[in-house]
């Protein structure tokens, strides 16, 4: 026995030994109070909570030997009312030890126990049944055939059972009582978890003991918990019960009690408690319809939009069982022809149907996502294409253009599931926080988004699916086959019936791009073929709708690619389509710039534009380049002031695209350096247009122009001469007054307010997308240092003031240009906080008072700014002494000229900006401060009177002694010293090398006593996906984390380029470098 209680005391990790003589002299309250004296808590530290792999295997034997323990004792040890009682007894003094360890580790070895008694208590119940079975059958035989000895022999046998019986129960009874009821609400969240745990299996063991109200209160009150971990314990205790249909009966009172509770966890701000929750709530759903309420409904339905995986798809289980199971009663329905419909006709309506009533028109492959699994409808091909192509029959509703409209959408995206497998973007595969980056492409297309604008890449389809067995991939395969052949033959009709709309023939034409082309071949469907080309070119004929066209290049580009059988035939239907297009072009230029000197009229106007948008729509996908358009097109571009806006900002768009093709030419052919002194002279006129358009009056123009520009930058950078070393490849590099130009025209264009309040709600979206866009544009020269950090510094003024609308992205931006030029990053800040004073300056008229409100917002952009270097102050030691170095610099190229401005001599005039730099002060390093605080010295080495407040409070912050945020990290003995330059002029020069390299390494092991996070500590950005989080219930807001076409499309710039900016503007047929600023904030 006593090696058992040295066994417990030894396992909470406690180096305290129990001699024979406490065992036999002292209670276990006393000994458990003396090894409580003998317990080093200083590390904190104890086995159940070590994370290496040999405690993680202590645990799981800890566990496994409590078990074995009770099992071998089962048959007579238990009931000796001496071991297993001092067992309880020590257990349940250790559980009420103030000390963390004892508390856990015995609560846990109590818990195992308990649940290896009920298991005892289940064995000792199945005998006695039995035994009493045996002592029925024994009674009921005649008299002459009843063996007297065996009836007494039972009989003693039962009498022995139930007294067993009665004493686990009470062992039960008691350990519950002394236990559970006081550690089910520990202050330690771990301890909480193994109650909820186990009172779960013993319910699900053994129902006649514990699945009762008395029992099951502990769980409901529990689901309150402020810990996501002990709420997710409850809810997976629940799950076996209520999935269970001999235990539902007993769950009804708790779950009229707790059902509401139970509803409000499915918004949980842990997500894979939602996941649990909803799960839980739909085996209420399988036994008891009437329980939950419609508005309880409601809320679990718009959770299969979220942006988290599994718990879309959980709700979506939720919602098949609720709304889309087959009724096989129901009387079959026919076509006006007579054709039967599928079973699931009635279910594909009502998805329509709740599509619409969702009003979330444009996340329908959101919602096929989260169905995909669970609903076999939505592979029904045949009967989509039957609603849509065969009318009504008797008896039945015909649909409306709403109901056609999204019926479409909805096939479209399924058709996308089936081909590619694919989460859409943006879509958290699974876990708390980790995010898809797939992107959704074209078959053989670059890929691209709705808008036009492309986004680099390769192929799409299914050879980009990324999928996880050979077996997935033969399934994926198989649908994408069948697919194919349920739309090869539908899809002329479905374009001759439908294609009159721009937007329902957009999506109609997304569907060849997924198809298995060489079916076309192989299934003898090249009449189908015809049709689908002839379709596609009256839709290109029809339709002036940018997005509308660019799906009918798309679709060509897939059907023309080299390695296809029908490659020869659609190429030649494309070269005729293209020959007729530009004449239709050329013949609009004639009459929009006639030699007669007219002035065109609107119908002209008209005519170009639409040829424009066609020539460009096709020129972002197939290279025109042999048809000669170039002189005419940089005309128009010329024509700013004689021209329409509209007219001009196409043709800027079509010549983009033409030098991104002319480039992509001259990289794949050994052409001559002609050729590329030819690109060079056309790029440098395009780029001398554009520039010029940045401050035009027309927005798409202007807009256009700064797009092609930043985008251009990248493209032919200073990279381009490693792949063409040979032919000496133009070169494009941004001189300071473009520099300048381009943050004019975001100070102008994109930092506004937008306080319209006639202007609607989708109206502002759209708009504060295309500025998040054009920001990211520029923050992408920025990060691959096409233009120099400082370039940005007068963005960052706005930096407090736009942190709703563009926080993420200038996070984003300062991170990871500080991966790539820290000091220069640090200051760039430093030049913003200049830029901001000298603006209150300005506004004060060279008097600036101290507590103003203009110093105080510099101020405060300072420490927001600050909070942006994280806390890891070793890696920021040297941005951090260059940021305070370009400060000082700035007070002290003032000190002459206040000399003779009046001031005192030596004072500066912008002295106070110093506090503004004390703001960062927090984040030097102690001997950092000790060298800036002596170089400041011999700044100014008399430094007396009220005008030097500013420099003595900097001084302060400086102060090595004073509490800060570094204490730990340095010492006397384990620093570099910082030589700070003499000369005053130098010191902007200098700073760049002021941090050896032995400085830079780091202090050695003493030096780092306590480690500082390499994090970011400033706000999280404003993201309406991100749902703010509750505290004690935690429960979010009643709002789906839904996918936002900002966030995905704008929130996080590498799915930005500037080639998205509108549908006139489409994928670069060179590749342009990956935009990584990772702005998502989670």
């Amino acid at each position: 026995m006593l090696e058992l209680i040295q066994f417990f005391i030894s396992c909470s990790g406690c180096k305290g030994k129990v001699t024979p003589e406490m065992y036999s002299r002292l209670s276990h309250t006393d000994i458990i109070r003396r090894m409580t004296e003998e317990f080093d808590e200083e590390s904190g530290e104890y086995p159940l909570i070590q994370s290496s792999p040999i405690w993680k295997r202590f645990r799981s034997n800890f566990v496994e030997f409590i078990q074995v323990l009770i099992r071998q004792c089962q048959y007579s040890i238990i009931y000796d009312q001496c071991m297993i009682d001092q067992v309880i007894s020590l257990l349940t003094g250790l559980t009420d030890s103030q000390v963390r360890a004892f508390r856990h580790t015995s609560t846990l070895a109590a818990m195992k126990m308990m649940t290896a008694l009920v298991d005892v208590a289940l064995n000792v119940s199945i005998n006695r049944d039995n035994t009493q079975r045996q002592y029925e059958a024994e009674r009921s035989k005649m008299q002459n055939r009843r063996a007297s000895d065996r009836l007494e022999v039972l009989m003693q046998r039962r009498q022995e059972l139930e007294e067993n019986m009665d004493e686990v129960k009470n062992m039960l009874i008691y350990i519950f009582k002394g236990i559970f009821v006081h550690r089910y609400r520990d202050s330690q969240a771990e301890i909480r978890a193994i109650c909820m745990q186990e009172i779960g299996v013993w319910m699900r063991r053994y129902p006649a003991m514990f699945l009762d109200d008395s029992y099951l209160k502990y769980v409901g009150w529990t689901l309150y918990d402020r810990i996501g971990d002990v709420r997710l314990q409850c809810l997976r205790a629940l799950q076996p019960l209520y999935e269970d249909p001999a235990l539902i009966n007993n769950l009804e009172l708790f779950t009229s009690r707790f059902k509401s509770r139970l509803v409000d966890m499915t918004l949980d701000k842990e997500t894979e408690v939602a996941v649990q929750a909803v799960k839980l709530v739909s085996c209420i759903l399988k036994h008891s319809d009437s329980v939950l309420e419609d508005k309880d409904c409601e809320n679990i339905y718009e959770l299969v939009y979220c942006t988290h995986r599994p718990l879309a798809q959980a709700a979506a289980e939720f919602l098949t069982l609720k709304l889309f199971e087959v009724d096989s009663h129901a009387p079959p329905t026919r076509t006006r022809k007579g054709k039967k419909r599928s079973e699931n006709t009635p279910l594909i309506r009502d998805l329509v149907q709740f599509f619409i009533e969702s009003e979330l028109h444009e996340h329908a492959t959101y919602l096929i996502d989260s169905l995909w699994d669970q609903c076999q409808m939505l592979r029904d091909w045949e009967a989509m294409l039957d609603l849509l192509l065969e009318e009504p029959g008797r008896g039945e509703t015909a649909m409306d253009a709403n109901e056609e409209t999204s019926l479409i959408e909805i096939m479209v995206c399924c058709v996308r599931q089936a081909a590619s497998g694919e989460s859409p973007v943006g879509r958290q595969a699974g876990g708390h926080h980790s995010h898809s980056n797939t992107n959704m492409q074209t078959g053989g297309a670059n890929a691209q988004d709705a808008s036009g604008r492309g986004r680099g890449g390769g192929p799409a389809g299914p050879g980009s699916s990324s999928v996880s067995s050979t077996r997935e991939a033969r399934a994926l395969t198989e649908e994408r086959h069948r697919m194919t052949e349920a739309m090869i033959t539908a899809l002329p009709a479905l374009l001759s019936k439908y294609g009159e709309s721009p937007e329902r023939a957009t999506n109609l034409l997304a569907i060849p791009t997924y198809m298995e082309m060489e079916l076309y071949t192989t299934g003898r469907h090249e009449r189908h073929l015809d049709l689908l080309l002839q379709g596609v070119q009256e839709i290109v004929e029809r339709h002036t709708d940018p997005h509308a066209l660019l799906a009918c290049a798309r679709v060509y580009e897939s059907l023309c690619l080299d390695e296809l059988s029908i490659a020869a035939k659609c190429q030649t239907v494309r070269g005729t389509l293209l020959d007729h297009l530009v004449d239709l072009y050329r013949d609009a230029f004639l009459n929009y710039f006639n030699d007669q000197g007219e002035e065109p009229d609107q119908d002209d106007e008209f005519h170009i534009v639409a040829a424009l948008k066609r020539i460009n729509a096709f020129y972002s996908c197939h290279d025109l380049s042999g048809l000669d358009l170039w002189d005419s097109l940089i005309r128009i571009a010329q024509s700013g002031n004689d021209a329409s806006g509209d007219v001009v900002a196409q043709a800027i768009c079509c010549c983009y695209h033409a030098l991104l093709w002319n480039l992509k030419r001259l990289q794949e052919s050994e052409m001559d350096k002609t050729e590329s002194n030819k690109l060079r002279r056309q790029l440098n006129l395009y780029m001398d247009i554009c520039i010029g358009y940045l401050d035009h009056s027309h927005k798409r123009l202007a807009s256009e122009s700064f797009f092609s520009i930043c985008d251009l930058l990248v493209v032919f950078s200073r990279n381009l001469c490693d792949h063409m070393p040979n032919l000496h490849p133009p070169i494009y590099v941004a001189d300071r007054d473009l520099e300048l130009k381009l943050t004019n025209y975001l100070e102008q264009r994109v930092f506004i307010d937008d306080d319209d309040e006639e202007e609607d709600e989708s109206a502002k979206f759209e708009s504060l997308h295309e500025r998040r866009k054009q920001l990211s544009s520029f923050f992408k020269l920025v990060v691959f240092n096409m233009i120099p950090v400082r370039a940005a510094a007068p963005l960052y003024k706005y930096y407090i003031r736009s942190f709703n609308d563009f926080g993420d992205i200038m996070k984003s931006t300062l991170a990871k240009a500080r991966e790539h030029h820290r000091v220069n990053t640090a200051r760039m800040i430093a030049h913003c906080l200049e830029l901001c004073y000298l603006q209150v300056e300005a506004a004060s008229n060279n008097h600036v008072e101290r507590g103003s409100e203009g110093i105080q917002a510099v101020k405060e952009l300072a420490r927001r700014l600050n909070l942006s270097f994280g806390l890891d102050l070793i890696k920021i030691r040297e941005s951090m002494v260059a940021l305070h170095l370009e400060g000082i610099q700035f007070c002290v190229s003032r000190a002459a000229s206040t000399a003779a401005s009046g001031h005192p001599p030596g004072v500066p005039s912008n002295l106070l900006f110093l506090e503004v730099v004390s703001e960062f002060s927090n984040k030097l390093l102690r001997p950092d401060k000790k060298n800036i605080s002596e170089h400041i010295r011999r700044l100014f080495p008399n430094p007396v009177g009220a005008e030097w407040s500013s420099l003595h409070a900097y001084c302060s912050s400086l102060d090595p002694d004073a509490a800060d945020n570094t204490s730990g990290i340095d010492g006397p003995n384990h620093t570099t010293n910082i030589t700070l330059p003499s000369n005053s002029n130098s010191l902007s020069a200098q700073s760049n090398a002021l941090v050896p390299t032995s400085a830079r390494i780091g202090y050695g092991s003493r030096g780092r006593g306590k480690r500082l996070r390499d994090s970011d500590s400033s706000l999280p950005a404003s993201d309406i996906s991100v749902n703010p989080q509750s505290t004690s219930i935690a429960v979010k807001k009643r709002r789906v984390n839904l996918p936002n076409a900002s966030k995905n499309l704008s929130g996080n710039v590498s799915h930005v380029t500037t080639a998205e900016a509108n549908p006139s503007r489409s994928t670069s047929p060179v590749e342009i470098p990956p935009n990584n600023l990772d702005c998502a904030s989670q």
